[in-house]
């Protein structure tokens, strides 16, 4: 396990078949690490990587294993708490302390997991601080293309015959409340994330291994997270209710939940000045 640097990108090396792609910001005490959802990739950070002082942090924004420019193995690793395992190994390999762990939607679970691992493991020193944005915590049925993704023809079908740009403002008019943050420049970013080759194999995989047994079998430790926690929520989130938030900050001591008003399920790029 090594990080390197590849043309303008930096890599960490998990295996023989698993390299992680990522940038980083800054040059300040504080580590960030950023999480993204599903069907995205570290671009989705860009409009909120800028407002960070960069004396004050190094920020390190990962493509998750499948995503973006990372690999894409044709194995069947896409559970959450594999991409959580790989987190650590990334976190652990460039020697990062007392972090701050930031995952959206289903990044949020993933920084669950995370946090969750490193204390199996006691390296209590790897993140101090979490911040949640419209987590994946919790069972829920999920949004109807992911159910549609869960059946391996269908999935492909989807992804193969219609045009990626569809698909892209099929699923950011779902995902934005504010339909004025469809701007072409984001549109052309999940462009990137949507159009690489493999990512059929990731979309379907992942959701295949989205199973809410497990969810609720996990969600029993929250209660036992003792670090300063940032809840952030769109209030319009159409993928995952604001009540998943609520109950969240009752279960982890300590919380603090700021829920962004006319917003969807993306705050950092509906609302990147407030998030």
């Amino acid at each position: 396990m090594a990080a390197e640097i590849i043309d303008s990108r930096q890599s960490f090396r998990y295996d023989d078949d698993v390299v992680i792609s990522y940038e980083t910001e800054g040059d300040g005490p504080t580590p960030v690490v950023f999480l993204h959802g599903f069907a995205a990739g570290l671009i989705t950070w860009h409009d909120i990587r800028p407002l960070f002082p960069t004396p004050l942090f190094r920020l390190y924004l990962l493509d998750l294993k499948g995503y973006g420019f990372s690999s894409k193995p044709r194995d069947h690793r896409y559970a959450p708490e594999d991409q959580a395992a790989i987190v650590l190994s990334f976190m652990e390999a460039l020697n990062l302390r007392h972090a701050v762990l930031v995952g959206h939607s289903l990044g949020g679970g993933i920084a669950l997991l995370a946090f969750h691992q490193a204390r199996e493991k006691n390296e209590r020193e790897l993140i101090d601080r979490l911040v949640l944005i419209d987590c994946a915590a919790y069972p829920q049925r999920l949004p109807r293309i992911m159910r549609w993704l869960r059946v391996p023809l269908l999935g492909r079908a989807i992804l193969h015959l219609l045009p990626v740009r569809f698909m892209v403002r099929y699923s950011l008019d779902r995902v934005f409340h504010d339909k004025k943050a469809m701007t072409s420049d984001r549109i052309d970013r999940y462009v990137t994330c949507f159009g690489r080759k493999g990512i059929d194999h990731v979309f379907i995989e992942t959701c295949r291994r989205l199973i809410p047994d497990r969810y609720a079998a996990l969600s029993g430790f929250f209660r036992g997270i003792a670090v300063p926690t940032l809840i952030i929520w769109g209030e319009k989130d159409r993928f995952i209710s604001l009540d998943h938030g609520r109950r969240l900050q009752g279960e982890i001591s300590g919380t603090l939940l700021d829920v962004i008003p006319d917003c969807g399920h993306n705050p950092h790029q509906e609302r990147p000045a407030e998030t």
